[in-house]
């Protein structure tokens, strides 16, 4: 009995043709683009992206590309999807253990992240004014 429920927590069978072939398609997806990465054609927000090419933008190309330091774009990226997976406890309240699982680790792996960035700048900040003390202290004892 508790091997079947076990079983039916980690593999249930698929409720539709429509899921059976949303997986098809993302798994198609998912192996052509390990396909390019691994033949040299790298996505654009990979970090692997422009190396070897020897391609450099434009002027113009560049002027045109939104810039975003890197802990807004974690922010714009990570905070939606937090909000989604905060917002699943209220939306489906009654959806099974499975479920609970899945937002519950959702919505705490996105939280931390958030929490990481907003806690790493904050230190960062503080490393700074720290640095800055001890070499203007560095200075006034020459």
């Amino acid at each position: 009995m508790v091997i079947s429920a076990l079983l039916r927590l980690i593999y249930p069978p698929p409720p539709s043709l429509l899921i059976t072939a949303m997986s098809v398609v993302s798994f198609a997806s998912l192996a052509n683009a390990g396909f390019m990465e691994i033949k040299g054609k790298h996505m654009q927000y990979s970090k692997f992206w422009n190396i070897g090419s020897g391609k450099t933008s434009s002027s113009s190309e560049a002027a045109q590309k939104i810039k975003l330091s890197s802990r807004t774009g974690m922010l714009v990226v990570y905070t939606p999807a937090f909000l989604a997976g905060a917002a699943s406890f209220g939306l489906f309240p009654n959806e099974g253990l499975r479920f609970l699982l899945l937002s519950s680790a959702l919505t705490i792996h996105f939280g931390k992240r958030i929490f990481e960035i907003v806690l790493r700048r904050r230190k960062i900040k503080k490393n700074q004014r720290m640095l800055h003390r001890q070499r203007k202290d560095e200075l006034s004892e020459r």
